[in-house]
């Protein structure tokens, strides 16, 4: 008889990401995760304790995908623009990515203020100051509304209700980044 291939935690968290990243966040449970693996529930509980220990180690590595596809875009001459751009070519190109990162409540919430000092956002900041010659405040200002801007067009591609032709993206955004930083952008 042959044995039974014994199930890791990494492979629990690599098909949790997968799942999620073909089905979205609603798809990840137990018995889903378990049947892609061709196995019983009793790996998860092995490995992890509970379904709860096993999702935060999804999410992690789902952070890991959202930071690789990110990475693709910036160019940190340009911070503010690429990485804006980012995330509108992720609502499209990585939708349930996207949904779970910032349409679901799975990495919590935060305030405004918490997002413009969370230590992810403050080099696209620091350099917005030095791109634009603005003041840290000001560039701080100019982030949150260029995100917000960003974030708008994002969700808009996402649900299906905007259809953005070639090179719309990019002049929305310049344009957004050039009025809300009061600097031509060039």
């Amino acid at each position: 008889m042959a044995r039974t291939p014994r199930i890791t935690p990494e492979m629990l968290v690599d098909a949790g990401v997968q799942l999620v990243l073909e089905e979205g966040i609603g798809a990840l449970n137990i018995r889903s995760l378990a049947a892609r693996l061709g196995c019983s529930i009793q790996p998860i509980f092995r490995n992890f304790g509970s379904m709860d220990a096993l999702k935060a180690e999804i999410l992690r590595g789902l952070d890991t995908v959202y930071q690789d596809f990110i990475a693709q875009y910036v160019n940190k001459s340009d911070f503010l623009f690429t990485i804006s751009l980012a995330h509108v070519a992720l609502a499209r190109e990585q939708r349930n990515l996207f949904a779970v990162m910032f349409l679901t409540g799975a990495y919590g919430t935060r305030t405004v203020e918490q997002i413009i000092q969370s230590s992810w956002n403050r080099e696209t900041i620091e350099c917005t100051a030095d791109q634009y010659g603005l003041s840290l405040a000001q560039a701080e200002a100019v982030y949150r509304d260029v995100r917000f801007y960003t974030f708008g067009i994002a969700q808009s591609v996402y649900a299906g209700t905007v259809t953005l032709e070639d090179g719309e993206a990019e002049a929305l955004l310049r344009g957004a980044i050039a009025r809300f930083s009061g600097r031509p952008q060039g």
